[in-house]
């Protein structure tokens, strides 16, 4: 982490920054706004937040300006403070709606700045300024502060403050408009019904007297408490009127500096282990509230991003969810009156678990009089405050690793107010849920967080007329951050960064047998990079995509947007509501409920009727189900769509065909001439269910060279018109060479191809074969795809010039250089209409293939290809049986997330396969894939075992079995093998015998919470397989040890009644091979592979039968390689991560739009050969594509040499 002190020494220096790894982002803030572009003359931007207008009255408002100013420089300065006076030349006073408007301009540079509105100590606005640029920019907030209404009727002070600071290079100074919105009620409308339409503003029947827990002035600062750590707790003294039936306490929220974005804090462990100098206290935040040292609640708040935050881009001109308008938070404190209606003082207390500094708490404590009466009674009935509950495993070696944390609280109360109203019961229940994966890798420059927070808030209420009314909101707030650091060439720096945030809640309110309920759905994802060279930004971009949709009463609203630069790319707005509400209801509720209407607002019928589960997919899984190769697991939903994606191309004219590809380093070939053989030219039309197309293939005897240091396989195709993706193989002689997926066309036609080197399959390319193509493919009048394909053979001479270490050193990957001698196909046999794989169809499936092996080999080699469709397609996303059965969802495919491939050798347990998750070409989003396609689609990787353990069972000249089985599997699994052996030339018999073998059983755990369709899964899984043996050969007796370890862990959310699924997964796949010469040398060759994958996948229902489908794919192919040999070593990596986002919207089942943007970066480094690509696309088009083939350090070229002259096998991994 040499290359970050100085980003950490700017980092220093900055305010309001911590440490750690995702301020890698924001730690550049300063360079980035410090560098803009001079726009000229071009006219301010204006920036937004995203949200619904607030439902106003027909009626003329009557507006106030309250305050006029420049924020320029106020840090540490006292509030700016205005005189409040009621509007009283109004034609009406009685007021249905009251509306705070903040309308700000700015210009130049400067920070994002926190900022309160207070009027007389009670908060009104929480909120963040905009970042300004050199042309200006402009933005505004409304705000309903109806609920204030009691406050607003007397003269007050409002007070702001906003700490800006201004020199030379920040010169945005803030100048600052604030109205209040005064609307006369509509003569014509009952109160309900100018109320009715808004769940999410507050109490409707205001409370009579508003107490500002804040501090007193006179302050330099804002009017909110400050903590600055955990063991710090804020007191505020009150006293209540005696006759108050009604209480609830308005909190609001925000973190700052250390704490800033707290949900990616690094546990202390961590941090101390390895001597890191960050903010820590691990990713968990609580506010907890207590009136005279009583718990009586707590908020865990939303993740709000400030306007520079994570990356300043994103944000510019949608803003991030409630960073103009921070949330605030009800704790309704009605059951504690019994202990504070005496007349005296008392104390409201804040703290924050695991706090750094610094937090801004104050709150708003609401009260409702009874006014017949200047004396309640009340008393506390019952209290319970359960202790909170956490869960912490980590599991990190250095810099890198996996950390859960996983907390809940219930806090829960009941108390009754005798009023003029009656004697009223009240119970309060506040439940929470927390989850958050934090993954840190590539040494502590990468880091995920995967995090998860339920709130809900529950209020029951017993009248004297024994009726109940309930009103409930449960709130979730997912949120994913993936960041990662990536140092380039030139002192330069690439930056990415990827988010989701969600605020999602539900309310609800019913008295008797009325029940009414209302929804808001506000998700966003954004995703960017940033270029960095010697401390300065000198590119970057910033995409954001949102989605808004709120149901309630007679006001409903949709909105979906997209911006990128600045530049708004899509919005579209609906504002009307499909059936109408039944506007008599809330009048019923409001003469039940003492306390006023509150949050019973109306909804649509078709939003309120309880629907069958999940009965608005039925169609959806009645395409899904007529569909072949899919599984209908909640992604799915997505997938069952391919055929209405694809059948709806638009003509391009005469567009040139499409390239399609798969990022992935080149070939490192000599610079010799390559002898080509064309071996196959097919069109694969309509072949499903037929037998594979033969070619003979011949060695080129024409080559005037026959010693090959590289061959090279070339699968070039080209299609035009609609198909899906297709899997394909390549086997030569049952031998396979290629397992791939076809590219879906477009109209204009695609064009794509595939190098793979198979100079692994050295001895077999010697000789005389039979090439086998399987490519099942389905023509008719909608499906018209058909698959041109040409296969070709590329053999490059050896150069003479070189010894033949020297042209194979720089590829780890490419595989065994020390080429096996024979090598056994483990396939079908001929004749088939089908591939020659072998298919398993279930968990109990196994799958055998005799064979026998020459008696003169001393090492084996087991290469498994592996693919997985149909049911489990996408398995990683399957949902357990237990879930399904619970739901009754027929017909879903389950079996949980998790599966391996287990390898067997006559009934012994030999290896295992932990696949990687390969998304096909039509996998998710098909949108995603074009042009890039997902990692491994079109080259699917191989997993190889070491056998050679147990070469002394299987020595005798007689047949044995293979056999493969998948865990958990549901149909289909295609699995096949090669088996690589080498023979001992000197020699026509070796011995050998099976040491020690070890396989312990997998072992397999499941967390699950869940309550109907929503719910929490966390699977974990870790399986270990050795084996040590020894072969005694012309080369002696060498012992051989073969190490498999295993760990996956997968945390799959359902949510928001199963249209939300996000799975978050992660597979380590280890294999060690250590080797004992004659000479007492000691060889390893080691693999460590990790699999990351991130899904999320919302459906989400609009109007006239419209739906949208939003998507998100993180997927990584990170593999280290090495090798070593007494003192000396060598290494190779691989880093191979991509991001992938898009929606679709389908209406009638026909895809009518959709978008898909993907980003990858590839990092090899390995011997004399380096490659880095840094390509992004969108909607077929390359936005930006860098490539880099040096490495920056001499390759140790001569280590390969001496490794080769003691590994008696060849250099293998090398």
């Amino acid at each position: 982490m040499a290359s970050l002190l100085n980003l950490l020494l700017f980092l220093l220096l900055q305010p309001l920054f911590s440490t750690a790894n995702v301020y890698k982002l924001n730690q550049l803030r300063s360079d980035l706004i410090s560098n803009p572009t001079p726009l000229n003359d071009t006219p301010p931007t204006l920036y937004f937040e995203v949200t619904k207008p607030i439902k106003l009255p027909k009626t003329k408002p009557c507006s106030q300006l309250i305050l006029q100013h420049d924020f320029a420089y106020t840090y540490g300065k006292p509030p700016v403070f205005a005189n409040y006076t009621p509007p009283s030349d109004c034609p009406s006073q009685n007021f249905s709606k009251i509306v705070l408007e903040w309308r700000a301009t700015s210009k130049g540079r400067q920070f994002d700045r926190i900022f309160g509105v207070w009027l007389s100590g009670v908060e009104l606005l929480r909120s963040c300024t905009a970042e300004p640029r050199p042309n200006g920019i402009v933005w505004s907030v409304e705000k309903d502060i109806t609920r204030y209404y009691s406050l607003l009727q007397k003269n007050q002070t409002l007070a702001v403050y906003l700490g800006n600071l201004i020199d030379k290079t920040y010169t945005g100074v803030y100048h600052v408009n604030i109205r209040f919105h005064f609307y006369p009620a509509e003569a014509s409308l009952h109160s309900y019904d100018q109320n009715v339409d808004n769940l999410a503003s507050g109490y409707h029947s205001w409370a009579d007297l508003i107490l500002p827990i804040s501090r007193n002035m006179p302050l330099n600062d804002g009017l909110w408490f400050e903590i600055e750590n955990s063991t710090d707790t804020k007191l505020k003294e009150f006293v209540i009127p005696q006759n108050a039936y009604r209480a609830v306490l308005e909190v609001y929220v925000s973190f700052h500096e250390n704490d800033e974005s707290w949900y990616a804090n690094p546990t202390n462990e961590y941090i101390a282990a390895n001597n890191l100098s960050l903010p820590g206290n691990g990713p968990f935040r609580e506010v907890v509230v207590s009136i005279d040292d009583q718990i009586v609640g707590a908020v865990w708040p939303f993740t709000v991003i400030f306007t520079g935050g994570v990356n300043p881009l994103l944000w510019r001109p949608i803003t991030a969810i409630g960073s103009y308008n921070l949330p605030s938070y009800d704790i309704e404190i009605t059951p504690f009156l019994g202990n504070i209606l005496d007349g005296k003082s008392h104390k409201i207390g804040f703290n924050v678990t695991n706090a750094l500094n610094v937090w801004y708490i104050d709150a708003n404590l609401h009260i409702w009089l009874d006014k017949q009466s200047k004396r309640t009674e009340g008393q506390l009935v019952k209290h319970a405050s359960l202790p909170l509950v956490v869960s912490l495993v980590s599991d990190f070696k250095g810099l890198n690793g996996t950390f859960i944390t996983r907390t809940s609280r219930s806090v829960s109360s009941t108390g009754w107010v005798k009023s003029s109203n009656g004697n009223v019961t009240t119970q309060s229940v506040q439940e929470f849920y927390y989850g958050n994966t934090m993954v840190m890798g590539s040494n502590g420059n990468v880091q995920i967080v995967n995090q998860n927070i339920h709130f809900n808030d529950t209020v029951h209420s017993k009248l004297p007329s024994s009726i109940v009314q309930s009103l409930t909101s449960h709130k979730t707030f997912p949120l994913y951050l993936y960041t990662d650091y990536l140092e380039q060439k030139n002192n330069s720096y690439l930056l990415v960064t990827n988010i989701s945030l969600g605020f999602i809640e539900k309310k609800t309110a019913s008295a008797g047998s009325q029940f009414l309920k209302s929804s808001l759905k506000n998700l966003q994802n954004a995703e960017g990079n940033m270029v960095v060279k010697d401390h300065l930004v000198v590119s970057g971009v910033g995409n954001t995509q949102q989605v808004y949709i709120y149901h309630g009463g007679k006001s409903c609203y949709f909105r979906n947007i997209r911006s990128s630069n600045y530049t708004i790319l899509y919005d579209k707005v609906v504002n009307t509501c499909n059936n109408k509400p039944k506007s008599d209801w809330d009048f019923g509720l409001s003469r039940l409920w003492p306390f006023g209407a509150d949050i019973t607002k109306q909804l649509p019928k078709a939003i309120t009727t309880q629907q069958p589960v999940m009965s608005t997919l039925l169609p959806l899984l009645f395409f899904l189900l007529l569909q072949p190769l899919f599984s209908i697991a909640n992604i799915h939903k997505l997938n069952q769509l391919r055929s209405e994606l694809i059948s709806q191309t638009i003509s391009l004219n005469d567009t040139p065909p499409t390239l399609y590809f798969e990022v992935t380093k080149p070939i490192p070939v000599p610079k010799t001439k390559p002898c080509s053989q064309l071996i196959l030219q097919h069109d694969f039309a309509y072949t499903y269910g037929k037998p594979p197309v033969f070619a003979n293939y011949t060695p080129p005897s024409d080559c005037p060279s026959q010693n090959f240091s590289k061959i090279v396989l070339e699968w070039r195709a080209t299609s035009k018109g609609r198909q899906f993706d297709r899997i394909f193989g390549v086997w030569l002689s049952g031998v396979e060479l290629l397992r791939s997926c076809t590219a879906e066309p477009r109209t204009n036609g695609i064009v794509w191809s595939v190098e793979k080197d198979i100079t692994r399959y050295y001895s077999l390319l010697q000789k005389n074969q039979t090439l086998a193509v399987y490519l099942g493919n389905l023509i008719d009048s909608t499906y018209t795809g058909v698959y041109h394909v040409n296969i070709s053979f590329h053999f490059y001479p050896a150069e003479v010039s070189l010894r033949s270490f020297d042209q194979n050193v720089g590829d780890l990957a490419s595989g065994y250089h020390s080429w096996a001698d024979l090598i056994l196909p483990i396939s079908r046999n001929l004749p088939l209409t089908d591939g020659l794989w072998l298919e398993i169809e279930n968990s109990t499936d196994t799958e055998l293939k005799e064979f026998e092996i020459p008696q003169n080999a001393y090492r084996a080699v087991l290469e498994v290809y592996v693919s997985f469709h149909e049911n489990d397609e996408f398995w990683y996303a399957n949902p357990t049986n237990e879930y399904i059965a619970a739901n009754n969802l027929t017909g879903t495919a389950g079996n949980g997330p998790f599966r391996e491939v287990v390898v067997s050798l006559d009934g012994v347990i030999v290896g295992a396969v932990w696949p990687f998750t390969v998304v096909y070409t039509g996998g998710i989003n098909p949108l995603l894939w074009r042009p890039i396609t997902g990692i491994g689609s079109y080259d699917l990787p191989s997993y190889d075992i070491e056998i050679t353990p147990f070469l002394g069972n299987i020595l005798d000249g007689k047949s044995h079995k293979i056999g493969f089985n998948v865990t958990n599997a549901l149909n289909v699994w295609y699995i096949d093998a090669n088996l690589h052996i080498w023979l001992d030339k000197h020699s026509t018999r070796t011995e050998a015998q099976l040491v020690k073998h070890t396989s312990l059983p997998l072992a397999v755990s499941l967390v699950s919470d869940f309550e109907g369709l929503n719910g929490t899964f966390v699977t974990r899984a870790s399986r270990s397989v050795s084996s040590t043996g020894w072969v005694k050969s012309s080369n002696g007796n060498i012992t051989t040890q073969s190490i498999q370890d295993f760990s996956y862990i997968n945390k799959m959310v359902m949510g928001n009644d199963g249209n939300l699924q996000t799975v978050d997964q992660n597979i380590h796949f280890n294999d060690t091979v250590l080797i004992e010469t004659p000479y007492s040398y000691v060889h390893s060759l080691r693999s460590n592979k990790t699999f990351p994958l991130y899904l999320y996948t919302d459906f989400l229902e609009q109007e006239d039968k419209t739906y949208f489908l939003v998507t998100n794919v993180d997927l990584g192919f990170i593999e280290k390689r090495s090798a070593s040999g007494g003192s000396r070593l060598l290494e190779s990596s691989l880093r191979n991560l991509q991001n992938a986002e898009g929606n679709m919207v389908v209406k009638n089942n026909l895809v009518v739009s959709g978008v898909g943007n993907t980003q990858q970066v590839y990092r090899y480094h390995g011997g004399q050969f380096c490659y880095f690509r840094n390509v992004s696309s969108s909607n077929y088009t390359i936005l930006h594509d860098e490539v880099e083939r040096t490495c920056h350090r001499k390759a140790k070229s001569n280590f390969d040499f001496g490794l080769r002259r003691l590994w008696p096998f060849g250099t293998g991994f090398i």
